[in-house]
């Protein structure tokens, strides 16, 4: 840890994802801050999250009562920290701004101005942005800082390996059907664990509607509750390497492949730009063609390899948020 927040006080607005918001405050306040926690899209209902990713407009007004309601106004912060801030409106910023004058206000983005096109129009209000996406970050002129992985995923157990390869993730996009894939180039003599997780069984059914890569589903395929980052943990724990299938529309190395790094488990991806980061090794890291996949023989065969301590320090979460702060506090 490199920079202290002791006697700050700090407003952190983030969705809720597999509980990386709290991990995420529990790091703000161990450097002695203040929290006060926001929800970035303040709903719990699988519709409305859908909704707030396809029509932002329609659930707008709901998402500024719930700001206008929440936020205390008398608040003297030192920090407005937003993750993704997708149902933060001009509105609701332009009024934080001249409540809390003091404040430093930071943008992390970890989804893709792709899938998120409004957020675009907010930069304006950051003194400081940051994306995980190399692109984003080239186009719009921000700070590039890829993601972390968190404590648990550094603590395996030491327990015997059950899976030659595990995938746990949403099945959105062409998921379903480049895991299906995977699946088929592995082969039956390969030991596998899949968690295709759909919010709910309507999603199902739409998908299989709208989504060609779903054709062939069945129900049975996919798990409606939500695997716990424990239960992930120790499936990454009992795996020889994770696959990680990307958003298409991302060039972002996903929270998956820094958890992998994290765990020391090698990585199967459909993302070639992790060539281009410093933790890379051909030994560790296979990259595969989401349309026709392809293991190498012999790659789930070989030890993993350890990567430098220093670049391992940086991906974790303490890493992160002192990259964020060094520019914050300039």
């Amino acid at each position: 840890m490199k920079y202290s927040l002791k006697n700050k006080k700090v407003l952190l607005v983030a969705p809720q994802f597999f509980g990386y918001e709290q991990e995420i405050r529990g790091e703000i306040e161990r450097r002695g801050a203040q929290v006060d926690f926001l929800l970035d899209r303040p709903f719990t209902s699988a519709f409305l999250k859908a909704v707030t990713r396809w029509r932002r407009q329609w659930v707008m007004g709901t998402a500024e009562r719930y700001y206008r309601e929440h936020a205390n106004l008398s608040a003297d912060y030192d920090y407005v920290f937003v993750v993704n801030g997708q149902t933060l409106s001009a509105a609701v910023l332009e009024q934080w701004r001249q409540h809390f004058k003091r404040a430093k206000f930071l943008l992390y983005m970890w989804d893709s101005f792709a899938n998120r096109e409004d957020v675009v129009h907010n930069l304006r209000y950051f003194d400081h942005a940051f994306t995980f996406d190399r692109d984003d970050a080239r186009s719009h002129q921000i700070h590039f800082r890829p993601l972390f992985f968190s404590s648990g995923f550094e603590k395996g157990s030491g327990q015997a390996v059950r899976w030659d390869v595990s995938f746990i993730g949403t099945a959105h996009t062409d998921r379903y059907a480049v895991a299906s894939k995977v699946a088929q180039a592995l082969g039956s003599d390969i030991t596998a664990y899949w968690y295709l997780f759909l919010q709910a069984k309507w999603v199902y059914w739409v998908y299989k509607l709208i989504n060609p890569g779903f054709r062939s589903a069945k129900m049975s395929d996919f798990r409606f509750d939500p695997l716990t980052k424990a239960d992930a943990q120790q499936v990454f724990f009992a795996s020889t390497a994770v696959l990680d299938i990307e958003h298409p529309q991302q060039t972002g190395l996903t929270m998956r492949t820094l958890e992998t790094l994290g765990a020391r488990r090698k990585l199967i991806t459909t993302n070639g730009g992790v060539k281009a980061y410093d933790f890379f090794s051909a030994h560790n890291i296979c990259v595969i063609d989401r349309d026709k996949p392809v293991v190498p023989a012999g790659f789930l065969e070989t030890p993993y390899i350890d990567v430098n301590p220093v670049i391992y320090s940086r991906y974790r979460l303490e890493g992160w948020l002192d990259e964020i702060l060094e520019h914050g506090l300039a």
